[in-house]
């Protein structure tokens, strides 16, 4: 965003003079900018201002600045008085601020939060009485720093910028507002012709549907507003989609939205819940625009494994658009490079499809992409470029398209910070140039807290004026609708929770394990080194072992001991394939595996055989015997059951479980070829006869339609929940008939207990971004939580 868009009151005389006396800066001259009367001040006529010492006093001066010269005065006094207006607000907040507050702005640690109030405390009237006594202070103390003043003017600079940028937001929300609120009342048909403003708050909230006030909430045909609105406005879908498939009224709203913002080149994330169907609104949506003549082409951006849904979804809704994959080997993609490109053939194709590992892989691709000079770029699974520092967020937005969608049933994963890598994604002239300033403001601190009742836990402050730019920035570029809101007649998803207590030896593994971790930890804390460098991997390790012993113990080597390693070593040399090896180096191999693995290699191998497992072992597993009871259950009632891991090593596990339980399943995961997914999903979508789909979590996540089975288990659950969530909504989405069970399987007491409480922190911080907590509004709490916080919680844990 320009300094005039973002300073419309400011001449551009002042403009050009702030950007003269900041050296160019233009986050400098938009601070100069903000402090400054704009309509009747005659621009000053100053030499450039020389740069401030934030928050410091002037221990030293420039030489260079010896002489004296009456040009400068009026500048230095303005330095001197923007220089006190920073230190008087800088005092009054160290004076006044609790130990969490502190904390928030400066990134200090608790400790040091209290060591500043309880010598602010000391101080005459418990107060720093000027400025250099608090610096004073922070200079003079151990352990406190000058750099706690810088961190609150830094963030303050940064609260200034965003409050510029969000005003000016709020003008172009308030006008994509009133035409959503035109919409609305189109549809309740609170529509008047040619009469007198009845005060309708097109600003505010949505038209109320309350018929005692239907005169206060008519829309007059003859505004701007309501022409506006009105305009390309489809009131059914359009006619090149099947036919044979209709779209519901909240799709035909997303349709419309996104021809708004496509007719105003504002970009935007659609990011309705999982399962409302954003596949079908963007084909509907390419295909109106094909309807009005705009050719494209329109790229559009997804993961690899969803290429073929794509394909299939567009065959479907709209076969009349042509679509071309650019996806394949490198030779193949030079090929399609030479033919896409011919002038010939540049009107052959609407839309072109490729994934995020070829759009971003190599320079030729790249420069392919932006030679199409597309007319929209749509990412599916938008979130995947939520990290601003990744090589593929650079390499996307160097794409420039007059239009960008996200889609995306997950617009906050992990924090604040990622939310702001997606709005610069799709608005970088209005936030590039302020990025760093922004960021600052969505800085988190972890801390560390102790609860009386639950032990430790572990949390991120969020301050709640955070909170409230965050959503103010995020409201006007995003739709988002829940399930719940759209769809009445949507079949209900009950989570249950279910807390499996470990098996005899499943609970001895576990108690073992984290006794070795503790007792590695403390090494590792006691040799310096290992904890400069190293500790956390380490620590990842350790978190690694203790959610596996919480799964099942084949994942660990606890039966087969050494003895019998060596055993099947000196048997196994009487098979061909190990004439030639050496015995040591096959002992050596054996003990690296898995119990699962050495009977796997038993079952392999006729020289072994009789050292596989003979007592179903495989069953021997707390979670194992919930399934026992309801997997059968299931099939009793007709039900099939969709079960979900985060480990592929544990799916081959459940594999011998369910030939156990004599159950017909099948199984998808990471490995599975993009080509056979589709395959596999319609076949146990058609087939009543198999009762189970094993997946894993992640794979199990993009692009999939499984909704004949009503039943979700989630063997494990994910570091973010957003995954888990969408595992759930493959069956919890447009087409379920049945209401849906999920059930989250966790073992009692160990350290699975802790994620969960954590992914729903997580959850609670995306419904308060969103408005959409449990009672309609946000929710207080400001936590948020990540994988380094279940890190910082075992320190605790097993520092204990």
């Amino acid at each position: 965003m320009s300094l005039k868009k973002l300073y419309s009151n400011a001449s551009h005389e002042h403009i050009v003079d702030a950007l003269r006396r900041s050296n160019g800066k233009r986050v400098k001259a938009a601070l100069l900018l903000n402090n400054t009367y704009y309509s009747s001040q005659p621009v000053p006529k100053t030499p450039p201002l020389r740069r401030l010492q934030r928050g410091r006093s002037n221990d030293h001066t420039d030489e260079t600045d010896d002489e004296d010269d009456d040009d400068d005065d009026g500048d230095d006094e303005e330095v001197d008085e923007e220089q006190k207006r920073k230190n008087d607000q800088t005092l009054y907040f160290y004076n006044h601020s609790g130990s969490q507050e502190i904390q928030d702005v400066t990134g200090c640690t608790p400790a040091q939060a209290e060591q500043l109030i309880e010598l602010r405390a000391q101080q005459t009237g418990s107060l720093f009485l000027t400025f250099d006594a608090l610096r004073e202070v922070l200079r003079r103390e151990r352990g406190l720093s000058v750099k706690f003043i810088d961190s609150y003017v830094d963030m303050m600079d940064g609260y200034s910028i965003v409050d510029q940028i969000i005003e000016n937001i709020e003008e172009l929300g308030t006008e994509l507002k009133n035409i959503i609120n035109v919409w609305e009342g189109v549809e309740d048909g609170a529509v008047k012709e040619d009469q007198e403003d009845t005060g309708m708050h097109l600003s505010g909230s949505p038209i109320s549907n309350n018929k005692s006030n239907e005169n206060d909430n008519m829309i007059d045909k003859s505004s701007h507003v309501y022409r506006d609105a009105m305009d390309g406005f489809l009131t059914e879908q359009p006619k090149i989609v099947n036919n044979e498939l209709t779209l519901k009224n909240y799709q035909i709203l997303g349709v419309n939205w996104m021809l708004m913002l496509y007719r105003k080149e504002i970009s935007g994330i659609l990011a309705d819940e999982m399962g409302l169907g954003k596949t079908a609104q963007v084909i509907s949506f390419l295909g109106r625009l094909y309807e009005l003549g705009k050719q494209g082409p329109h790229l559009i951006i997804v993961p690899t494994s969803t290429i073929s849904n794509w394909l299939r979804e567009f065959e479907r809704f709209c076969p009349d658009i042509n679509v071309y994959t650019y996806y394949g080997s490198q030779q193949e993609r030079f090929k399609m490079r030479c033919e896409l490109l011919d002038p010939e053939n540049r009107g052959e194709y609407q839309v072109i499809i490729t994934t995020y590992a070829t759009a971003t892989s190599g320079k030729d691709d790249r420069v392919f992409l932006r030679k199409l000079k597309c007319k929209s770029m749509i990412l599916d699974e938008g979130h995947m470029v939520r990290n601003c520092t990744s090589a593929r967020y650079k390499h996307l937005i160097a794409l420039h398209t007059p239009f960008r969608l996200l889609l995306t049933g997950t617009p906050l994963q992990n924090n604040l910070q990622e939310l702001v890598s997606l709005l610069m994604f799709i608005l970088p002239d209005m936030l590039l140039d302020y990025e760093e300033e922004i960021r600052k403001i969505f800085k988190i601190r972890s801390i560390t807290t102790r609860d009386s009742r639950k032990g430790f836990s572990s949390a991120q402050i969020l301050s709640q004026q955070r909170i409230e730019r965050a959503k103010k920035m995020m409201t006007p570029f995003v739709l988002r609708r829940r399930k719940v809101d759209v769809l009445k007649d949507m079949p209900q998803k009950t989570q249950v929770i279910e807390l499996c207590k470990m098996t005899e030896n499943q609970q001895n593994l576990y108690t073992v394990i984290l006794s070795e971790s503790k007792k590695s930890y403390k090494e590792a804390l006691d040799n310096k080194a290992n904890k400069k460098k190293g500790g956390v991997e380490h620590l990842k390790n350790i978190v690694i072992q203790l959610r596996k012993a919480a799964d099942h113990p084949l994942l660990f080597r606890h039966i087969y001991d050494d003895a019998k390693l060596r055993k099947m070593a000196k048997c196994i040399m009487k098979e061909e394939k190990y004439w030639d090896a050496d015995k040591e180096y096959i002992y050596e191999d054996m003990t690296v595996m898995t119990d699962f693995e050495l009977n796997r290699l038993c079952c392999d191998h006729r020289s072994i055989k009789k050292y596989a497992l003979q007592k179903q072992e495989w069953m021997d597993s707390g979670k194992i015997d919930f399934l026992k009871k309801l997997l059968p259950a299931m099939k009793a009632k007709n039900q099939k059951v969709l079960l979900f891991s985060q480990f592929t090593r544990l799916l081959d596990i459940l594999e011998m479980v369910m030939d156990t339980l004599n159950l017909r399943y099948l199984r998808l995961d990471g490995d599975t070829k993009p080509g056979e997914r589709q395959e596999l999903i319609d076949q146990f979508n058609e087939d009543n006869d198999i009762e189970v789909f094993l997946l894993s979590t992640k794979a199990g996540g993009f692009g999939i339609n499984l909704t004949s089975a009503n039943i979700v288990v989630l063997y494990d659950t994910d570091f973010n929940p957003q995954n888990d969530r969408q595992a759930e909504d493959r069956a919890h989405r447009v087409g379920q008939t049945r209401d849906v069970t999920v059930y989250k399987l966790v073992a009692e007491n160990s350290v699975e207990e802790h994620i969960l409480n954590m992914a729903n922190i997580k959850l609670r911080l995306d419904q308060s971004v969103s408005g959409l907590g449990e009672d309609g509004g946000p929710i207080e709490s400001k936590e948020q939580v990540d994988k380094e916080n279940v890190q910082s919680l075992l320190k605790t844990i097993l520092a204990s």
